[in-house]
């Protein structure tokens, strides 16, 4: 009996293993199935992602190529040329207009040279000329190049007017402008696939090196440089390894000299005054019978000649006449042998280093200066050259300054003394009769300024020793040259 329970109690364990191992199989089934579940959620997501991105992927590439063909039709479209020029470097040899189509003859042929196997006939050709209006036409009326300064925005308008894309384009003086504004251009135009080709000049100022170095080493963008060479290249530009050009007959290929060259003149002492015979009664009949017409005798008589003197004159001339003689009873006429007066030139004065010194001008009123300010503050500043000088070049119309303002002589006064305090670019080199700067400093040595703006003329002589007129004719001041004939 016990034999048989025992039996019975193994075989309950056995189905209770048997249980068990059932439980934990299928335990294992359900794990392994989330798990092959889990898998393959994270397969369907993964192949999911991978659809998106290859969509995604090629609806980028469709973008990109349909960007692709709109800028390579863009690049395509208004292809142009860039032309920057420095233009206190590069100075021109004909009027505005012929500069500007031999200018841009010159690029074409260029551009021929360089794609000929592009439409070059259809690229529009960019020209900055950058410089400082006023200093650069004082420079070339110095130099006899203009009759004045102004001269050269007339050539700047008609340089512009000739072509649509030809600028002329005035910074100011400060050299640091030129290039500020050269520089950002290159930067801005360089990168655009519009902009075929650059020229740029002149190749005397190393200033624009460190913009030029970053170019050379990327030989795409060096291809599409070309330096234009006016003088001789500084050897910094050489070593860029760009290509160089020269227009002969465009730009000068030497530099201004430093003023007007002017014959050699005489050295002229003035003439001593004429002095006129003392006037006697005696004398004074003899000199005006000499003036008195003979009369005609009639034709076979025998006449005597009598010579008369004038009776003193009434008329309002008869102080400047010497004698007032004539027929009796007839118009007399008027004998003026009184001394001219010559017309007087203008002049500037010079140093016997030929140096210009300006002439001392009286101080202006404290209430002129007050009213001036007052004036300025309210309308503006007044234009130098109208006021000054009369006239002004730009008119009313372009002029930046103010025109119909009425100015009392001491106001004037005051507006000189303010055009006075700016140097003038060409310093004591100038030679315009009328220029409005100031050339040197009123108070030479004794001057206490820090920062004078005309701190290198503190040393110069300023005694006058010749005058120079408006011709360029020089004359030697004669109380100069007395102090070494005293000597």
């Amino acid at each position: 009996m016990n034999g048989h329970m025992d039996d019975l109690t193994n075989r309950l364990e056995a189905f209770r293993e048997s249980d068990r191992e059932r439980d934990a199989l299928v335990t294992d089934l359900i794990k392994k199935y989330a798990e092959l579940q889990e898998k393959y959620r994270e397969k369907c997501d993964d192949y999911d992602d991978a659809v998106e991105s290859r969509r995604t992927h090629q609806r980028n590439a469709g973008d990109a190529a349909r960007e692709l063909q709109s800028l390579r039709q863009t690049s395509g479209s208004n292809p142009f040329v860039l032309v920057m020029l420095d233009g206190d470097g590069a100075i021109g040899r004909d009027g505005g207009t012929e500069a500007a189509a031999q200018l841009q003859l010159e690029i074409k042929n260029q551009l021929k040279t360089l794609y000929p196997e592009s439409a070059t006939g259809d690229w529009q050709i960019l020209v900055n000329v950058v410089l400082n209006v006023h200093g650069l036409g004082t420079k070339l009326a110095s130099c006899g190049i203009f009759n004045n300064a102004t001269d050269l925005q007339a050539f700047g308008r008609a340089f512009g007017l000739a072509q649509p894309l030809f600028n002329f384009i005035d910074v100011g003086s400060g050299k640091e402008r030129a290039d500020h504004k050269i520089r950002e251009t290159l930067r801005l135009f360089m990168p655009m696939p519009q902009c075929k080709h650059v020229f740029f000049g002149p190749c005397s100022d190393n200033g624009y090196l460190p913009v030029l170095t970053p170019f050379k080493r990327d030989g795409g963008v060096a291809s599409r440089i070309t330096l234009i060479e006016t003088r001789a290249a500084e050897p910094g530009f050489v070593d860029l390894g760009l290509r160089m050009v020269r227009f002969p007959s465009i730009f000068r290929e030497t530099n201004l000299p430093d003023y007007r060259v002017r014959p050699a003149a005489n050295i002229t002492t003035a003439a001593a005054p004429t002095t006129l015979p003392m006037r006697s009664a005696s004398n004074m009949q003899a000199v005006a019978q000499s003036f008195v017409p003979q009369q005609q005798a009639a034709p076979g008589a025998t006449t005597t000649q009598t010579r008369r003197s004038p009776a003193p004159s009434t008329d309002s001339t008869a102080s400047s006449t010497w004698a007032k003689v004539g027929k009796p009873g007839v118009d007399s006429k008027t004998i003026d042998i009184a001394p001219k007066k010559k017309a007087q030139r203008s002049f500037l004065y010079l140093n016997v280093d030929d140096e210009r010194i300006d002439t001392p001008i009286p101080k202006p009123d404290h209430m002129a200066l007050k009213r001036f300010d007052a004036r300025v503050k309210d309308v503006g500043k007044c234009c130098n050259d109208y006021y000054l000088l009369g006239k002004c070049a730009l008119g009313e119309e372009y002029c930046d300054y103010i025109h119909n303002e009425k100015l009392t002589p001491g106001e004037l006064l005051v507006l000189k003394h303010k055009a006075r305090s700016r140097s003038c670019p060409m310093r004591h080199g100038c030679r315009e009769i009328f220029c409005t700067y100031g050339h040197n400093c009123g108070r030479g040595k004794a001057c206490l300024m820090d920062q004078c703006w005309f701190a290198d003329t503190h040393s110069m002589d300023m005694e006058p020793a010749k005058k120079v007129y408006e011709d360029g004719s020089e004359e030697w001041i004669q109380s100069y040259l007395d102090k070494f004939h005293k000597g």
